[in-house]
């Protein structure tokens, strides 16, 4: 079951970088704050959150291309709290994230709701971009126009402490 489930084609689309700014700003990291981007794509995530908020990050990334791409935006940043892995997303560790953003397709996010709820730690927030995470309510829904041409959704979480003790 899991070998059909991993083999989900997820497209590469680059959040928009208003987009991104209020992601982050939803979401409240802290300094020295775990950020783990499922399916990373540039790092462009990853990279504000380490700039602007000091969090350490994490992004899983499959495509050699976009993680050459982060690495070397990384690197001419000087930024030294960001790791990248090439790794499936769905078998990510986001046991310890304190934040988990997310651009990813409705039939991925469903099968990865499974898992949030059960490994993500009390009070760690998740931040989706235009689609929700099935089996959790958002605390907020924000939507973001981007000129006319597509407006973003961007849906927040919190794991609720009653959701991490029943688990």
């Amino acid at each position: 079951m899991y070998q059909i489930l991993y083999k989900l084609e997820i497209p590469y689309l680059p959040t928009p970088s208003n987009v991104v700014l209020r992601m982050l700003e939803l979401a409240k990291p802290l300094r020295g704050e775990l950020l783990v981007d499922l399916g990373c794509g540039d790092g462009r995530i990853l990279i504000l959150a380490a700039e602007l908020y000091g969090c350490r990050c994490i992004g899983y990334e499959i495509d050699n291309n976009l993680i050459c791409e982060a690495i070397r935006e990384i690197r001419s940043r000087g930024i030294r709290n960001v790791k990248i892995l090439r790794k499936d997303l769905f078998k990510a560790d986001i046991g310890d994230a304190d934040i988990l953003t997310l651009y990813l397709t409705p039939k991925a996010l469903e099968v990865l709701s499974k898992r949030i709820v059960k490994e993500m730690k009390s009070g760690a927030r998740i931040v989706s971009h235009d689609y929700e995470v099935p089996k959790l309510k958002p605390l907020r829904v924000e939507c973001i126009d981007t000129h006319g041409i597509h407006s973003h959704k961007i849906y927040l979480y919190r794991i609720p402490d009653s959701l991490a003790a029943s688990i």
